[in-house]
């Protein structure tokens, strides 16, 4: 960066600030969950030489120390946050290896920079970027050791939740109340194997704030310390719609409630209801509905959504709960290229050979309003 230029920068941002289920039930939903996230799964001499390296450095590390200043500070635009991410010490990894709604966000200015760090020994980890558009938190978890980190921090986490007793665990809090809700991760990837990109909050049952007071605890057994990180959280987001339909359609025995959708440029959420008749719990429920749609004698039921355009949205993580005579689910895909007049939802069942069972009977179209 011309050191002009970012002199120019500093003075214009100057005075302004930055701103109970059955565990059967919840295992077969989330590992269904994970295997489809999962396959979705890029010369002068002398002197002189001499004097004019040790000016480029002066020049290189009083633009550093300036850029690292407006960042603890809170003194970064949406404009100015992006030129940052363009060099190399400032890439997001969002950009870099998130999918096609985390580059939306990085590349709109809706993420937040956090900068957190916590050492326990010889393993330091931090937080470096975050997203939350209200249906999902994701954020940029990178590993730091002295001998460099290899192998990547996904292949490193997941060797120790294969070797070790104690796996490897991820606890989350809102306003200070543990969050009951799943997880999941995704590797950083050739551009940034130090990182993962962690997803939460997205339960179909977890009411979120759009601020609030969050903190994320690591747990790493071999190193018998957690790794605490708090920092206050706003849903930042574009263009933005949400839909409460209320629709719904029975077929052999899957009475199937469509209860919201939320449509915007990072993220589309559909949330889901499977209801038991009166009186009927989800043992009952299970059973009264056919063989031929359940896996390991479990229903979990998928979409696929489609804009008015033909185009399906991509999956790319989501979760099942179940309660009295209610399954509950909510999936998260990659947004539309712009926003849909309406939205098909297309319900299936993912076979054990891969293939995908859709049940037309139980399909809805869902205008955007």
């Amino acid at each position: 960066m011309n050191p002009k230029h970012l002199d120019q920068e500093l003075d214009d941002l100057r005075g302004d600030k930055a701103e109970e289920v059955p565990e059967l039930v919840r295992s077969r939903m989330n590992s269904v969950y994970q295997e489809l996230k999962g396959s979705g799964e890029k010369v002068t001499p002398g002197r002189r030489r001499r004097s004019w390296w040790q000016r480029l450095i002066i020049t290189a590390a009083c633009a550093a120390v300036a850029v690292m200043l407006m960042i603890g500070l809170g003194f970064i635009s949406p404009a100015m946050a992006e030129t940052l991410k363009q060099l190399p010490f400032m890439k997001s990894v969002f950009q870099l290896a998130g999918d096609s709604g985390l580059k939306q966000a990085s590349i709109t200015g809706v993420t937040s920079d956090v900068q957190q760090s916590v050492t326990h020994g010889d393993l330091t980890l931090s937080i470096s970027e975050l997203m939350y558009d209200g249906s999902r938190l994701s954020l940029v978890l990178t590993k730091k050791e002295p001998d460099g980190g290899n192998p990547s921090f996904y292949e490193w986490w997941n060797a120790r939740d294969m070797q070790l007793g104690p796996a490897n665990n991820i606890d989350f809090y809102i306003n200070g109340e543990l969050a009951n809700t799943a997880w999941g991760m995704a590797p950083g990837g050739e551009a940034a194997p130090e990182s993962l990109i962690v997803t939460a909050l997205e339960s179909p049952d977890l009411h979120v704030p759009e601020a609030f007071n969050f903190k994320m605890v690591v747990f790493i057994p071999d190193v018998g310390q957690s790794f605490t990180f708090e920092l206050p959280v706003k849903k930042k987001t574009l263009e933005s719609v949400v839909l409460t339909p209320e629709a719904a359609k029975t077929f052999d025995h899957i009475n199937l409630h469509i209860k919201r959708i939320e449509i915007s440029q990072t993220t589309i959420r559909l949330i889901t209801e499977i209801k038991g008749a009166p009186g009927q719990d989800i043992k009952a429920l299970q059973e009264a509905i056919p063989d031929k749609y359940k896996t390991h004698g479990i229903l979990t039921l998928l979409f696929d959504l489609l804009n008015d355009q033909g185009q399906t949205a991509t999956m790319i993580g989501g979760n099942g709960n179940g309660q009295g005579n209610t399954l509950s689910g909510s999936s998260s895909y990659e947004p539309f290229a712009a926003m849909p007049k309406s939205v098909v939802i297309k319900p299936y069942i993912s076979t054990q050979d891969g293939e995908k069972l859709y049940i037309s009977e139980l399909e809805m179209t869902v205008p955007v309003q």
